[in-house]
């Protein structure tokens, strides 16, 4: 079998998709199409990246959310510094290898890790990428000893870096610490692997369900002290012989964007900073995140950061928008609503605590002079009410009186629940810039296929 199957998922031509696009209105495009804003991506890359040079942490980007080459540049920066990269597909980390290659021959530290305990038919990939870099730039995580022991060997000789993935409350992946299990597996991959093993990992998915820059900044600590207190299952002469600090790597994007309030004199942050202190003089921390760059409407439903600064939680700050094109009008049912061109299959079927719709519609283009429908205010305004495979349905809400009604073969931009899913129904995102001309596209970036 190729060792790197990306040939089975080829791409589309990057020229042949610049020609058909650059310098086109949206207004005048086939839909649906997935759109990002550079200046906005750029702008929460560049917040994520100095809040953790003001902190003193290490940074580890997350792709899958995009699975572009071009986002995971502005992930990392320009520069020297790290350029370190999670991934959950094995066709992420074989289309980043180049730009991998790159920074290493520039003599840039970089770094993959495979974000999930791998399954075993991943093992020979996870080798031959391994090969082709320097040593121990190949992560793994591992949470189950009987599935370590089956490829321990394959690690060993490949030189991949090994993490304990510790479950902090998620249930999705990780061994708790409280297990019975927890010490034999610490013991087992620490003596089998030595320099190899890199640290422990959390994330914190479920601080999805927050609410607050509060509950935001709870789950950031309670992942450092839950690792704290893995790390120290390792022995200290175990430590003093690694010739790097062990890794204590935490986050989702809510929980790492919620460290950006870290930064100010609140209490709250006083601890965080106690603690973050102690830490940082046995071990390095690390923050990783996903889809922080692209935001989305579930992400805003967290209200993790302050609505006050650069880096504020809005829906100005989703830099991801779905083209959509208004087919037939309804305003003769209970409600005034629209039949869109997008359903499940572009816009996902992923839910938000904060309302009962698929999407929320701008106030731009087609919709320009409506009110944009506020989740926290008088909830009025044009959203995806009801979806289908291919189609949506846009419902109004709250007072009639307020609406301007929508016209047929207008274009409308809907902000998606879930940014993750929504990009995944499409092979390319069209690339506007609001510092110049938010409805004009002026690149083209291809997402990556395949697993």
């Amino acid at each position: 079998m190729d060792p790197i199957p990306t040939a089975n998922h080829p791409l589309p031509s990057l020229a042949s998709l610049q020609l058909q696009y650059l310098g086109k209105k949206l207004e005048d495009l086939s839909t649906p199409a997935v759109v990002l804003d550079r200046a906005v991506v750029k702008k929460n890359c560049d917040a994520m990246l100095d809040v953790c040079e003001k902190l003193g942490v290490g940074f580890r980007a997350h792709v899958k959310s995009h699975k572009t080459l071009e986002l995971s540049k502005l992930q990392v920066g320009t520069g020297d510094g790290e350029a370190n990269f999670i991934v959950s597909t094995l066709t992420e980390a074989e289309n980043l290898l180049p730009f991998l290659l790159e920074c290493q021959s520039n003599g840039r530290e970089s770094s993959v890790l495979y974000g999930v305990p791998p399954a075993q038919h991943a093992i020979p990939r996870l080798l031959h990428l391994s090969s082709k870099l320097t040593p121990g730039s190949v992560n793994i995580l591992i949470d189950n000893i009987d599935a370590f022991n089956k490829m321990s060997k394959a690690l060993v000789e490949g030189q991949i870096g090994v993490f304990i993935k510790i479950d902090t409350g998620y249930k999705r992946a990780g061994i708790k610490i409280s297990s019975s299990k927890f010490p034999g597996l610490v013991r087992k991959v620490v003596g089998t692997v030595g320099e190899a093993f890199r640290g422990f990992y959390s994330h914190y998915g479920h601080s999805y369900a927050g609410s607050s820059e509060k509950d935001a900044a709870h789950g950031l600590i309670s992942e450092l002290e839950g690792l704290e207190e893995a790390a120290a299952e390792v022995d200290e002469v175990y430590l003093r012989l690694l010739k790097r600090k062990m890794v204590l790597t935490v986050g989702a994007t809510p929980t790492a964007t919620a460290a950006q309030n870290m930064l100010s004199g609140s209490p709250r942050a006083a601890e965080f900073k106690t603690l973050l202190n102690r830490l940082k003089e046995t071990y390095a921390v690390e923050l990783h995140a996903g889809v922080y760059p692209l935001l989305d409407m579930q992400q805003v439903a967290t209200h993790a950061r302050p609505v006050a600064g650069r880096a504020s939680l809005t829906k100005e700050s989703v830099g991801i928008k779905v083209l959509l094109e208004i087919s037939s009008i309804y305003d003769e049912r209970g409600k005034p609503e629209a039949l869109a061109s997008a359903g499940s299959l572009a816009l996902g079927r992923e839910p938000c605590k904060s309302y009962t719709g698929w999407g929320i519609v701008t106030g731009e283009l087609g919709n320009k002079g409506n009110v944009v429908y506020d989740e926290r205010g008088d909830k009025t305004g044009w959203i995806v009410g009801r979806i289908s495979q291919e189609h949506g349905i846009l419902t109004w809400e709250g007072p009639e009186d307020q609406m301007r009604p929508l016209e047929i073969g207008s274009k409308v931009l809907v902000w998606p629940n879930h940014a993750c899913v929504a990009g995944a129904g499409f092979g390319w995102y069209l690339i506007v810039d609001s510092e110049k001309d938010r409805h004009t596209v002026v690149d083209v970036w291809v997402r990556w296929r395949g697993w």
